[in-house]
């Protein structure tokens, strides 16, 4: 059985750093930031969110966004309460996400959890994004892994169509930042809404 997750919004809640860099940059450049335009574009790669918040690429935006959230201290990111019991199920665990190494390896060491995950796939990594499902079929091909025996756990409608798209089963959960009601229109095979109910899950799968 394989576990593939992805980070913001599933893992670790980053929401606040997320909000911080954002309203740091756009308020010097004197650009208007919809929070809960904000919310929806979290899950896609930044230059895409960027794209989606002012409806133009621009290219030392995205930098000085991206500067920004690593620049942040003290930290403001944790951990989703009562997930570090799935990451400490015994069974094969991967990271798939859309943040670059930078950002995605300075987090897991800031939550000490690098080395529960046995492959990391981040942005810089693939050539197509989620919800392409090269990401996916690049850590079931390092691990040996079969696509009925893996999970794509997410928070957002891209980790629910690369599962699909890969062919392995998706798990929506609901405390991140898309609400039940939304991702129920992508039909994920299961849904959860807390922590406890994705050890369940996973235990009855694996037959732990």
């Amino acid at each position: 059985m394989l576990l593939i997750f992805d980070l913001d919004g599933t893992i670790m809640d980053t929401w606040n750093e997320i909000k911080l860099a954002f309203e740091t940059i756009f308020s010097k450049r004197g650009i208007d930031l919809d929070e809960k335009e904000l919310r929806m574009a979290v899950g896609f790669p930044l230059e895409e969110v960027i794209k989606f918040l002012t409806g133009t690429y621009n290219e030392d935006l995205v930098k000085e966004v991206r500067n920004a959230f690593l620049s942040i201290e003290p930290r403001k990111i944790k951990m989703f309460e009562g997930i570090k019991k799935v990451i400490d199920l015994p069974v094969k665990k991967a990271v798939l996400t859309s943040k670059g190494n930078l950002g995605t390896f300075r987090d897991l060491k800031y939550l000490g959890i690098e080395d529960k995950f046995q492959y990391i796939v981040t942005a810089d990594m693939v050539k197509n994004k989620k919800p392409d499902p090269e990401g996916i079929l690049k850590i079931l091909e390092n691990l040996k892994e079969k696509p009925e025996d893996t999970f794509m756990i997410g928070d957002t409608e891209m980790d629910i169509l690369a599962a699909k798209n890969a062919g392995t089963k998706s798990v929506a959960v609901t405390w991140g930042n898309r609400t039940e009601e939304f991702l129920r229109k992508y039909n994920p095979d299961f849904i959860v809404k807390n922590p406890e109910e994705l050890v369940t899950l996973v235990k009855n799968h694996a037959h732990l």
